[in-house]
């Protein structure tokens, strides 16, 4: 049986054209095409970029990157796979990752700081990095290669924070109930950079105008947990991007006060986000310094 390519699929002319724009540096229509499409059908997209990747052919992999990573705020697939795990952003996620490593360590941190240079792309590229580092971290290098690598790590980590504080310089200055949905983003994603830089920052907008439980309801929207408001991973990014002693006793008013029913609360949210940190700052959940 042969197996060709969807009538609803970008044909292969068009996808190789497109992918010879891309490292000549003239992109054309069909690099515009492939890029519409890597917005509407990621998946797809990404799973044959991924499959020429794997078979061997040279692809532009700085030059996808930095392309791509103005698009990551806007894709519109829909989940697919088992329980819809496979997200549109995960496809994405995974693909960057996997161009990243095909780059030179020293070629790294210029790439992620032009995939920063946009808000969309900044959130990538924290992700990407984080996710390369990781892989970076269980693999053991021997003493100088793992020097090497921490010394590109920490300079894609510093391009990647002064960007992300770029575009949250404007956010400074308003309540934090008006900050946006990608605001909201780069903040979580700030912690896989410099989550020193990303707590001196927040904690300055505490001490200025900021409310600590204004924060966490942003933070923290009632349909972002699946079972629980704060559980373990959750107040471990807490503690990357805030710090939990310094939550804790900001919020020790709160904390100490008699704990209430959520469920008889006229705000449950907060509520129940003060209990779930009145528990863990209560129990024998470890925090970092």
């Amino acid at each position: 049986m042969v197996f060709g390519i969807p009538d609803d699929d970008l044909p292969e002319r068009i996808f190789d054209t497109a992918l010879q724009q891309l490292a000549d540096g003239t992109p054309g229509t069909e690099a515009d095409e492939l890029f519409l499409r890597l917005r509407d059908d990621t998946q797809r997209i990404t799973r044959r970029i991924g499959y020429k990747r794997a078979a061997g052919t040279r692809l532009p992999a700085a030059a996808l990157l930095k392309a791509a990573a103005p698009h990551y705020g806007h894709l519109t697939a829909a989940p697919q796979g088992a329980l819809g795990l496979i997200t549109a952003d995960r496809a994405m996620d995974v693909l960057a990752r996997d161009l990243l490593t095909d780059l030179a360590e020293p070629e790294r941190p210029a790439i992620l700081k032009t995939m920063a240079e946009t808000p969309d792309g900044a959130v990538l590229a924290a992700r990407t990095l984080q996710r390369v580092s990781s892989r970076n971290d269980s693999d053991t290098p021997d003493r100088a290669q793992a020097a090497a690598t921490l010394d590109w790590i920490g300079e894609a980590c510093s391009l990647i924070s002064q960007e992300i504080a770029r575009h949250l310089a404007h956010s400074a200055s308003r309540p934090v109930d008006e900050l946006t949905e990608p605001e909201i983003t780069l903040l979580w994603a700030w912690r896989h950079t410099a989550s020193e830089a990303a707590r001196a920052w927040i904690n300055q907008r505490l001490d200025e105008a900021w409310t600590p439980l204004g924060l966490l309801v942003v933070l923290l929207p009632p349909d972002r947990a699946r079972f629980t408001v704060i559980g373990n991973d959750t107040l471990q990014s807490l503690d990357a991007l805030i710090g939990l002693e310094a939550l804790y006793s900001r919020l020790r008013p709160h904390l100490d006060a008699p704990a209430a029913d959520p469920d008889d609360s006229p705000d449950e949210h907060r509520a129940r986000i003060l209990q779930a940190l009145r528990e863990h700052r209560d129990g024998d959940t470890p925090t970092s310094s």
